[in-house]
């Protein structure tokens, strides 16, 4: 075997058409999570939400025919879900690891249950229509740009955008302001005369969206249906990638992608190398592999916020 040839068959431009194309739905999880976090809430329910976003897209685009919808739709139960996790995590004051736990495993039962009461079958639901992808002519002629970027869906746009935005948001509006605070030193926040629960509660919502955008991508852009467990641990990696990016947004970001091309490299190295050399379930472990490491070693150095993990009680100073 060949390994400088493997090497250079792994390492094109295609491995970084399919990072980019892994990386949407972990990114739109991350910053969920990220906005989440810096508003003081811990919610590692993500997976969860991703399963029912991508079960609501589906549904939604198999019944009214539009793509467009099916987003809708998972955009809406994305928020639904994070509204009862955000009723036991900050209203009950229920230990936020637990509500999110509970919140995934009601998700990954609800899903199949679903599937069966929809389409009287489990295993997969019928193919939909999926979202538009990017494609300009003007972009085709040039060199590296076009074969990157010519194909992917076209909610790749707002992924490789959401760093900014948030950014934006978080450090350059008042409504920004008070979300870190929530999630650094909700009594100030209140002293000042703003709620640090409603600030949790939109900001919970406002991931639980994101989360359910996530999921969409799976099954109505990079895939055209849904099937059981199709996040596949990617709600736990974004949570990886949040902790190791210390919950700030480009850091986040990159992390997203870091995880997103670990996912492509182990699919371009099962094709690329044969089976006889290296077993590919070798290759298939590899971003879980990373993501233990990575929330093994630094789960204890983090910077995120101070309170995060913590139920804000009035009554406490």
């Amino acid at each position: 075997m060949n390994w400088i040839e493997t090497l250079k068959t792994v390492f094109s431009l295609g491995l970084v058409y399919s990072t980019l194309r892994a990386s949407v739905s972990i990114i739109f999880a991350g910053m969920g999570e990220m906005i989440n976090e810096r508003a003081g809430v811990l919610n590692i329910g993500i997976e969860g939400i991703m399963l029912m976003g991508a079960l609501a897209a589906a549904l939604g685009t198999y019944f009214s025919g539009n793509p467009w919808i099916g987003l809708l739709c998972a955009a809406v139960v994305g928020i639904l879900i994070g509204l009862i996790f955000a009723y036991m995590a900050i209203t009950l004051k229920s230990v936020q690891a637990i509500a999110g736990l509970a919140i995934f495993l009601l998700a990954a039962g609800l899903s199949g249950f679903l599937l069966q009461v929809f389409f009287k079958h489990g295993g997969n639901s019928p193919t939909v229509p999926t979202l538009p992808v990017i494609e300009s002519e003007a972009l085709a002629k040039i060199p590296i740009l076009g074969p990157i970027f010519n194909g992917q869906s076209v909610l790749l746009i707002p992924a490789l955008l959401s760093p900014l935005i948030i950014w934006f948001f978080l450090y350059r509006t008042p409504w920004g302001t008070w979300l870190r605070a929530a999630g650094e030193n909700p009594q100030a926040l209140a002293v000042v005369g703003i709620d640090p629960i409603k600030v949790r509660y939109l900001a919970t919502l406002a991931g639980a969206m994101l989360h359910g955008i996530g999921g969409a991508y799976l099954s109505i852009a990079q895939t055209s249906l849904f099937f059981e467990n199709m996040v596949a641990g990617r709600g736990f990696i974004a949570l990886a990638a949040v902790i190791f990016g210390n919950a700030k947004p480009w850091t986040v970001f990159l992390t997203c992608l870091f995880f997103a091309f670990t996912d492509a490299l182990q699919i371009s190295l099962q094709t690329a190398v044969p089976e006889t050399v290296l077993p590919r379930e070798l290759f298939m472990a590899l971003p879980y592999i990373l993501t233990l490491l990575i929330l093994a070693i630094f789960i204890k150095r983090t910077g995120g916020p101070a309170d995060v993990g913590n139920p804000y009680d009035k009554e406490a100073k």
